[in-house]
């Protein structure tokens, strides 16, 4: 009888832990930028380039915007200087591990290109469908990042 009930319970276990793995979303792979809408505008792909990849629970992206100037070290310093600047104020980026509560992701931020957001927990409302993934941050929902799985 002890034997019966340990192989029911353990069977439970088994459909529950299968059920909710299966109803998570897929989100493992690589995706390329292709959209941002923002209140007033909008950026796409033709101005900016980027990627989100996924693995485990472990989420890493980076934005920028393909109109950033070189530099040289031959420049005068100054010169120099307001390049640097630019180039790094058309850069995004965050990396860290991430848990899914619902439709949304918690992203303890590892790395980050904004220093004060360093070791915070972001939230991203995201949608999956098919190859299409949409994040919205959680703290400006009219804000919409758009990104397609690569192949």
């Amino acid at each position: 009888m002890k034997h019966r009930m340990l192989t029911a319970v353990f069977i439970v276990l088994c459909v529950a832990a299968t059920s909710s793995f299966a109803s998570d979303p897929k989100l493992d792979g690589a995706y390329k930028f292709v959209g941002l809408k923002f209140p007033g505008g909008a950026q796409t792909e033709a101005e900016a380039k980027g990627m989100i990849v996924v693995h485990g629970n472990y989420l890493a992206f980076v934005k920028v915007s393909v109109d950033r100037k070189t530099w040289d070290q031959n420049e005068p310093q100054d010169e120099r200087m307001k390049k640097i600047v630019a180039a790094f104020q058309g850069l995004s980026a965050t990396a860290g591990a991430f848990e899914i509560q619902g439709a949304t992701i918690l992203l303890k931020q590892v790395a980050q290109a904004n220093p004060a957001s360093m070791g915070t927990i972001s939230k991203w409302e995201f949608k999956l469908e098919g190859g299409k993934l949409t994040l919205k941050p959680g703290t400006n929902p009219d804000v919409e990042f758009t990104f397609e799985r690569l192949k």
